[in-house]
């Protein structure tokens, strides 16, 4: 099932009443931009309109960009979950399977209770030469991790976008949005809907990484970032790229080549948080401590094996064995010894039955030891990534193409709208002339009697204006031949105020009607160049996942399963060293396009 674009959504909510199926959305009115067009905000996978009703709470309306299985489910399984433990940072939401018509169609909303403040980094950078408050928001990030912990609850894409934080009188305030990926006890077992931000999540993080210890590399990236903020604040200036914390995914795929690690290593007190999160990025996701055990020197990367140790020593980490690799061919060969010594001395079809199930199960047990080593995961993880990108990049070309079909009916509907404009302004003269005509003139023509203006009185019907056809044709008890003199009359009216009325639009009116056009195609073409932008930014990434896919050494499962039997030796972890550089210039460097102002309201009242 195809989804919306934004734009269509955009058109959609335009008119919320018929657009939601929710009774408060229905009367809630769009944040608009200065054409008076909903102005959603608009990430990978959703766009997301803020909603106003009219007693002036404020929800947000997340409508899909394409199908999420199981969302519903999810979704209710979160919900109950978060009602039983009551954290002060979430927000309240309600998914509506059959939310919102675009088109005909019916596609699913998230209606959430609007969280205000700023996102994380944007707070970062506002108070990024305040330390006390950087360090004030690294207790209470503390906090929510805390929470999280004890609440067995993982959010799954802890990033800046989904951090909200607000400075009320200097505390500290902090709501997480977006639970799409929020693993809660009741969805064990599952698959993660997404992996998260790739400049906050463990570099080989894949969707089977789903349980309560997710968040935890991620939260301390963010801790450590808000630390090193607070003791360096140029290093914002030298690391920002508006999509991070100081932190980027390099850093994570190649910790002991990071310039930033190494910068942060020779900040005294930061030395064992910044050693923390080297040694989380080599072992497995789910071996990563607390945040609050690291913080409080309780941790014990009890995953860390000789494979994901330093670099720095002699043999390269992804060649040593670990007990299980170690003992896994001795095993089999002893396990197929027994087999074929008690086929010998029983029988031979059974010597040759444990045989066969000898193979099978310690294939299975090398197969599995094949999925989780380094090398294969984070293959994964990179082919997953490489993936995801590449469906982002067909979503905003979408996207592109819808804003330049909209783009093309703007400049078509100069003349519809030309004509709309001149019927109103005909339409004002009609009623400035005929309001000042009463019923009660309807006693002068022959055939219409006082009985009759006192029948039309009764339905509100006073002036020839509001006689119109329509209204007079619903009266009851009035014969054909009435209606008819009544709407003579009325058309009689017309004809002399037809002098009065504008056969084209004055000047300035043709000027407002030219500028409105300029400025829609102006805000669509500036879209355009947003969208532009996010496809050359990702298409960057994506040459970048490609590269550190190919930097990694082959692996395949029979050069893995010889390597157990002793037969071959593994290549290193990669072919040549990676890049450092991760984020492309056009993402550094890229001018930040302004959000249209508000609604000035209609084109002919602009000026």
């Amino acid at each position: 099932m195809s989804y919306p674009t934004p734009s269509d959504y955009q058109e959609a909510v335009q008119d919320p009443e018929s657009a939601f199926h929710d009774p408060e959305l229905q009367t809630a009115s769009p944040r608009e931009n200065v054409l008076g067009l909903p102005q959603p905000i608009t990430g990978a996978f959703a766009a997301v309109f803020p909603m106003t009703t009219d007693i002036g709470v404020r929800y947000a309306a997340k409508c899909f960009l394409s199908e999420v299985p199981n969302q519903q489910r999810r979704y209710a399984a979160v919900s109950e979950h978060l009602s039983s433990v009551d954290l002060p940072w979430t927000v309240a939401f309600d998914y509506q399977r059959r939310g919102i018509d675009v088109n005909g169609s019916t596609y699913p909303v998230l209606k959430m209770e609007w969280a205000e403040g700023a996102g994380l980094n944007r707070f970062v950078d506002r108070h990024i030469n305040e330390p006390d408050v950087l360090l004030s928001l690294a207790d209470r990030w503390l906090d929510v991790s805390r929470d999280l912990e004890k609440a067995e609850i993982a959010h799954g894409d802890l990033q800046h976008g989904n951090i909200r934080v607000v400075d009320e009188d200097g505390d500290v305030v902090i709501r997480l949005v977006d639970y799409d990926t929020m693993y809660v006890p009741a969805l064990s077992g599952r698959i993660s809907a997404e992996v998260g931000h790739r400049n906050y999540q463990h570099p080989d993080r894949t969707e089977q990484d789903f349980g309560p210890g997710i968040d935890r590399f991620s939260a301390l990236v963010i801790y450590a970032g808000l630390q090193a903020c607070a003791a360096r604040p140029e290093l914002w200036q030298a690391y920002d790229t508006g999509e991070n914390l100081l932190f980027r995914d390099g850093d994570f795929y190649d910790p002991d080549s990071s310039p930033l690690l190494n910068e942060l290593r020779g900040i005294e007190h930061m030395a064992p948080l910044v050693e923390s999160l080297r040694t989380a990025c080599y072992v497995e996701p789910e071996d990563v401590p607390s945040l609050d055990d690291i913080v409080h020197g309780e941790a014990s990367f009890s995953g860390v094996t000789a494979r994901s140790r330093s670099r720095d020593r002699a043999a390269d980490p992804v060649a040593q064995r670990d007990t299980v690799e170690r003992l896994w061919a001795p095993g089999v060969v002893l396990a197929l010894v027994l087999a074929v010594a008690l086929g010998i001395g029983l029988s031979m079809t059974m010597g040759a039955v444990m045989t066969a199930s000898i193979v099978v199960v310690s294939g299975a047990a090398a197969w599995l030891r094949y999925r989780r080593h380094p090398v294969v995961r984070r293959n994964r993880r990179l082919t997953r990534e490489a993936e995801r990108i590449s469906r982002l990049i067909q979503n905003v070309r979408r996207q592109i193409a819808s804003l330049q079909l909209r783009r093309e009916e703007v400049l078509d509907s100069v003349d519809d709208r030309r004509a709309e404009r001149l019927n109103e302004l005909r339409e004002e003269v009609i009623y400035d002339h005929l309001k000042y005509h009463f019923v009660g003139e309807l006693r002068d023509i022959e055939g219409l009697t006082h009985k009759h203006v006192v029948r039309l009185k009764s339905a509100n019907i006073r002036t020839a204006y509001e006689a119109t056809e329509k209204r007079v044709g619903q009266l009851r008890g009035l014969a054909d031949a009435t209606r008819a003199r009544i709407a003579m009359w009325r058309a009689t009216l017309i004809r002399q105020a037809e002098e009065e009325m504008p056969d084209e639009l004055s000047p300035a009116e043709e000027r407002r009607l030219r500028r409105y056009v300029e400025h829609r195609v102006e805000d669509i073409d500036a879209e355009i160049r947003r969208a532009e932008e996010k496809i050359e930014v990702q298409s960057t990434e994506h040459e970048a996942v490609e590269e550190r896919r190919s930097d990694l050494a082959p692996l395949s499962f029979g050069r893995y399963l010889a390597w157990l039997l002793y037969l071959v030796t593994l290549p290193e972890r990669t072919r040549h060293a990676p890049s450092r550089e991760t984020t492309s210039a056009a993402q550094k460097n890229a001018a930040r396009l302004p959000e249209p102002a508000a609604s000035d309201g209609p084109w002919w009242e602009q000026h």
